[in-house]
């Protein structure tokens, strides 16, 4: 689909069928559940080609699934992604994306108010892999003046709004900050979902979701995935991340 007809398509239409629908197994009106750990091969030629890429076929469901490269697809037509990695939690998918964008000696910055494995993960966890964080009320500007010049702040992490004090950020101002420094923004989308907010278009290097909330909406999935504009960062954060932490979701 071409950006001018992506952009006539509404978000009730994107969301049920994507922009990159075609002909389901058998016909189908619905994605069917792959319920298959690994894929059958053709030949060794086959085998090259998939595993340099060259062929989008499948391998084994911890790294790609017709079923999860469904979900993957539709969630990067609504936050207007290049791609998505679905994850088995939201908390997968935080964990994955920052232990993907930080190294030791490095700053990560975040919203005082956070879900709470969040906050625990950066201030318990990364803290036991030398990297060093602060937590600071990004709803005040002015506290983003004492990093200015920091070479080693190199992601701001948020909400917005936050859980579960629906703190709103102003996300193009974290965004202008980051860039002067060349660090990296995360934000979470869960509270505001891609409907009423897509912060790529705001110059968001990476949006995460806990696709347990609003994205499933029935109560009954935990899920995480996350979505940015970089295609390269996406196939490094499924698979160098993703497959080798081992949080994969579920087709189901």
């Amino acid at each position: 689909m071409s950006n001018s007809e992506h952009k006539k398509t509404g978000f009730d239409t994107l969301a049920i069928h994507g922009s990159r629908h075609k002909k389901q197994a058998s016909n189908a009106l619905n994605a069917p559940i792959f319920m298959t750990s690994t894929f059958e091969f053709n030949s060794t030629d086959h085998v090259a080609d998939v595993m340099s890429f060259k062929s989008d076929d499948y391998v084994y469901t911890r790294g790609n699934n017709p079923t999860l490269r469904d979900f993957e697809n539709r969630m990067a037509d609504l936050e207007g992604g290049a791609g998505a990695v679905a994850f088995a939690s939201g908390m997968a998918a935080i964990s994955s994306t920052l232990m993907s964008l930080l190294a030791p000696g490095d700053l990560v910055v975040a919203h005082r108010t956070l879900y709470g494995s969040a906050h625990s993960f950066i201030e318990k966890l990364l803290a036991k892999y030398q990297i060093n964080y602060a937590f600071e009320d990004l709803t005040d500007l002015t506290v983003l003046e004492k990093y200015k010049g920091r070479t080693d702040l190199k992601v701001i992490y948020f909400e917005t709004p936050a859980n579960p004090t629906l703190d709103v950020i102003d996300v193009e101002a974290i965004v202008t900050f980051a860039s002067s420094l060349n660090a990296k923004t995360v934000v979470d989308n869960t509270f505001a979902s891609p409907y009423f907010q897509q912060p790529l278009a705001m110059g968001v290097d990476v949006v995460v979701h806990s696709a347990t909330k609003y994205i499933c909406g029935h109560g009954d999935v935990v899920a995480g995935v996350a979505i940015s504009k970089d295609i390269d960062y996406i196939q490094s954060l499924k698979f160098e991340y993703m497959c080798e932490l081992g949080g994969a979701m579920s087709p189901f």
